[in-house]
């Protein structure tokens, strides 16, 4: 039942494109209430499940965020989230590529979003992955807050234990 809810997610894989460290790339942006922001930065992380399966996080951010900053995000940057010195989005994903939800770090608050995301995948190969996503229309929160995105990505996907060394 909870699947059903992301009917409105198109996912597809095709056309796969190889990816490699130096490649990240992110072209990008997030608006919330007629602001935008670029989005300009990427990392994928992936870490194990107590079943023994992967979820994928991919960060989108304005600033670059440190290995260590990541394996603490968001907490470790709060401060600067509420700020406003730091917009990011965090894109999850289950090892096979399912989508779970995107949350949205920002000033103006921090939702997250499950219906109306559109990904399509070009590469999800567990190394890399690489694609679009954006909402189908503009997401407003129940505090009247708009938000909307639009960001195409390529990133070689890292284990989480490389966030530590």
């Amino acid at each position: 039942m909870v699947r059903s809810l992301f009917a409105a997610l198109s996912l597809t894989l095709a056309f796969p494109v190889a990816v490699s460290g130096a490649d990240a790339r992110c072209d990008g942006k997030l608006i919330v209430n007629g602001k935008t922001t670029s989005l300009t930065h990427v990392y994928a992380i992936a870490q194990p499940t107590s079943s023994g399966g992967t979820f994928i996080h991919v960060f989108f951010s304005d600033v670059p965020i440190s290995d260590k900053d990541l394996a603490l995000f968001p907490d470790v940057l709060l401060k600067e989230i509420n700020d406003g010195k730091v917009h990011a989005i965090r894109l999850g994903l289950e090892g096979d590529g399912t989508f779970d939800a995107t949350d949205i770090f920002d000033a103006a608050g921090e939702p997250t979003i499950k219906e109306g995301n559109r990904l399509e995948l070009e590469t999800a190969d567990g190394k890399n992955i690489a694609g679009h996503l954006h909402l189908g229309k503009p997401y407003t929160d129940p505090g009247g807050t708009k938000w909307d995105y639009d960001v195409k990505f390529s990133a070689p996907i890292r284990d989480e234990s490389e966030l530590n060394q």
